[in-house]
Formats: structure tokens, sequence, C-alpha cells
């Protein structure tokens, strides 16, 4: 039954817009006849009409047919000019005009159904005599159903308007989004290429080939990964720790054992946890330079991932020095980060930075984002 549904409705989408707007049309007046039937068949006995509810319904339906034929062209005739609905005082206008030109003959047509009824001749002068002899009730329900179709066709076409309106809209935004974060990227690659160009280059001066050779090797796989993962809007949680990991490599090079970083909560990645990439790095490399080159000793950096409720929570620290970090680099890490987020999650993620003691703290809360 609903594979016939939606083949059904494939059907009824392919359709020519005009044909479409057609049927609606004439099932929506078949239903309000058929309502109208309901009400004939169930006054016959005291009218002493003796047809059945089919005949009944069909007859109503002729009766209608010239404001099913209204209803049509005006829908038709709004399509072709939708700036007549731009405005409250043009769909007044159009309001009166359609109650003037379609009044009289959705009467003469209620009439001519009239005349079929009791055998009178249908000519338009038995029809117009019978509309002059209406009760007021009749003419009240013409009106009515006059309103209403107009009402219905205007609503139609007002839901249109909105919708594709908010379309265009929504296209637009996601245009910009998609500029702002191409340009945040080209911001954030250069970034990353610098600070570990930097990293070669303490090397070299380190007179020690055989480590920069290493290191090139090394920045050349994470300039693989930072290349390929920018073409991405979504990357692995636990690609973006291998590649933190990889960094700290290369950085190892250079530092030593004074590299410390304990990293505690990682299996909670293994979860098909997906976020933007290139986001976890920079926290990383914040701490490093605000550590490492701030102090001799080693390093005493923190990483752990923690799940709190809906949320994955990234929290990197590192001890507060006296001493202030080298200023190498653009400067845009953090701020790169929080711009991503925004872009990425809206107000559903934050990094928040403050002091805790003798430490900085850098928290990251992400949505948990899973493919499962």
């Amino acid at each position: 039954m609903r594979l016939i549904y939606c083949r059904a409705m494939d059907r009824l989408l392919s359709m020519p817009p005009w044909l479409r707007a057609l049927l609606a049309n004439f099932a929506l007046w078949t239903l309000v006849c058929a309502l109208a039937g309901i009400t004939t068949y169930g006054d016959r006995i005291d009218s002493g009409d003796t047809r059945s509810y089919w005949q009944m319904t069909a007859g109503w339906w002729f009766g209608y047919s010239l404001m099913m034929a209204q209803s049509y062209l005006l829908y038709m005739l709004y399509r072709r000019h939708p700036g007549w609905l731009a405005s409250m005082r043009r769909v007044g206008l159009g309001y009166l005009a359609y109650l003037a030109l379609c009044w009289p003959t959705a009467m003469l047509g209620l009439a001519f159904r009239r005349c079929f009824k009791f055998d009178i001749p249908p000519t338009l002068g038995n029809a117009w005599n019978y509309v002059l002899t209406m009760d007021k009730l009749e003419w009240f329900v013409e009106y009515v159903l006059l309103t209403m179709a107009f009402g219905v066709v205007v609503a139609i076409h007002l839901w249109r308007q909105r919708r594709r309106q908010d379309q265009q809209l929504a296209q637009a935004l996601l245009s910009l989004e998609r500029q702002r974060l191409a340009a945040l990227r080209g911001q954030l690659e250069p970034h990353f290429i610098f600070n570990t160009l930097s990293a070669i280059g303490a090397l070299v001066r380190m007179d020690d080939k055989t480590l920069a050779l290493e290191g090139l090797s090394r920045l050349g796989d994470l300039l693989e990964y930072a290349l390929a993962s920018s073409e991405n809007d979504w990357v692995e949680a636990s690609k973006e720790l291998e590649f933190v990991q990889n960094y700290l490599d290369l950085q190892r090079l250079r530092f030593g054992e004074r590299l410390q970083v304990s990293i505690e909560g990682a299996h909670l990645l293994e979860n098909g946890i997906d976020c933007p990439p290139m986001l976890l790095q920079p926290l990383v490399e914040n701490a490093l330079r605000h550590d490492l080159e701030c102090r001799e000793g080693a390093s005493d950096i923190e990483v752990a991932f923690m799940r709190h409720g809906d949320h994955l929570k990234v929290r990197v620290s590192n001890p507060v020095s006296s001493l202030a970090a080298p200023s190498a680099g653009l400067g845009i890490g953090l701020r790169g980060i929080r711009a991503r987020l925004q872009l990425a999650y809206g107000d559903a993620a934050m990094l928040v930075t403050r002091h805790s003691g003798n430490r900085f703290l850098a928290e990251l809360s992400l949505p948990w984002r899973s493919r499962q």
C-alpha cells in the first residue's frame, strides 16, 4: 500500500503545474458537492424528492461547475500575475472584482441546475427569473462559497510565495556561510603551515639534518591531512586526534623528552563522532606555545575527552607562566575555532578559556554528533 501511495505521489508531482491545479480544484469542489448532497439527501423526505444521493450530488456538481471553472481561472490568473498579491489593497480589489464578475454567473449556474430539477426549460430567461426569486439564504450560500474559493486560491499563492522566499533566503544564507567558511579555512591553513614550518626551522638551526629531514617528512603527512580534510565540512574526531598526535610527534623532534602530553578519554572518539576539521590542533598548539616556549623543563599539558549528556567536552590545560609566549605565528588559532564553531553548530557549541589556579584551561563543548 505504501509503495502504491509513493508511486501515485511521484506521478502527481511529475505532472505539469496547471494539470495538478486542475485536479486539485476538481477534487475540492467534488468534496463540497458531496457534502451538499448529504444535506439535500437528509431533507429528501420533507421535500418529496425521490432522487438517490448520487443523483443529488451530481446535481450540485453541475450547479457548481461554473464556480469550479471560475476558481481555476482565478488560480491561473494569480499564478501568471503574482504581483497582484503584493499588498492587502490589491488583494481587496481583486476580491471585489472577483465577486462582481463571478457572482452573477455563479447564480445562473445554480439556477440552471434548478431548471433541470423542476423540468423547466433551461433557457437563459428562465434561469434569470429563477435567480430573481431565490431567497436570501441561497444568495448568502453562493457568496460564502465564492469567498471561500477566493480565500483558498489566495492563501495557496501567498503560501507558495512565502515558501519560495524562504528557500531563496536559505540559499543565500547557505552561500554566505560557505563563503565565510572558505575564507576561514583560507586563514587556518596558512596559520598551521606557518607555525609548523617554524618548528622545522628550529630543527635546522640546531644543525641536526637527520631530525630536520624527518621533520619535513612528518610535515608532508600533516599537510596532506590538513589539505584533504579542508575539503570536508565534517571529519571523524578520532582522525582529528590522530592528526594531533602526529603533530606532537613532529614537535617532539624539536623538544625531545621535554614534550610531555597526557591524553585521557580518547576511547570516547571511537564511537564515530564527527566534528569540523582542524578543530583540536590549535588548542594543543596554543597550550604548547604557552608551556614549553615560556619555561625550562618538561611540559605539563593535559588533554581530556569527557561526555556530559549529549555533549562532548574537550579540555586542554597547561601551566601558567610569568613569561609571555613568543609572538611567532598568526595569532588566529583560538579565534578561528570560535568562528568555526559558530558556523558549524550555531549557539550549540562553545569554546571557553579561563584560568584555574596556576593553570590555563581551554574547554571545548560540542554536540554529540554521531553517524551511528
